[in-house]
């Protein structure tokens, strides 16, 4: 995000936990979970209704259908009506989203993790040929030497390639499952 549309230090105390919730399907569901007990155990307490009733109320009303079977006459139970619909609506789509994204996969993206496996398993046998070769000229100490080395400073640096590969071969297997 660019200096110029970073939001404000105030707006950003709202957008950044907003962001944490909607980037986390499991904090995700049991707030929604939660805003829906609560609002429906509110509207039953203030309502004197009993807690299946103000459960169903809170399916109801929270998934908008509005049977008209129960509903709010006190400010504070119209209050908790409104506080339910609002924040469904913003945050069931969310969980959708969340959800087809599991189910669905681009096969594009498939393709190239394909691929990538394949270079990924072309180059193992480079190097396991490069190697025996190197072995064959150079000793086995020698090499365990070079490869110490690289392993040393392979481990002080971030390869940002192998951990995209990681990324896609974990995705491909969960595309296969």
């Amino acid at each position: 995000m660019s200096s110029t549309t970073r939001p404000g230090p105030r707006l950003g105390l709202l957008i950044r936990p907003l962001q944490a919730l909607v980037n986390n399907p499991g904090l995700l569901v049991a707030t929604i979970v939660a805003i829906w007990c609560l609002c429906s155990f509110g509207y039953a307490i203030l309502e004197g209704k009993g807690p299946i009733e103000g459960l169903w109320w809170g399916v109801v009303t929270g998934s908008t259908v509005g049977y008209g079977d129960f509903y709010p006459a006190s400010t504070a139970g119209r209050g908790l009506g409104a506080v339910l619909i609002v924040s469904m609506l913003l945050l069931i789509p969310i969980a959708i989203g969340h959800v087809i994204a599991h189910l669905v996969f681009d096969k594009e993206t498939l393709a190239v993790a394909t691929v990538l496996e394949d270079v990924h398993e072309r180059m193992d046998r480079l190097e396991y040929l490069t190697l025996a070769s190197l072995r064959a000229q150079h000793g086995e100490e020698w090499v365990t030497e070079r490869l110490e080395q690289y392993s040393t400073h392979d481990d002080s640096t971030t390869d940002v390639a192998e951990q995209m590969l990681a990324m896609m071969q974990k995705n491909h297997q969960g595309a296969k499952e």
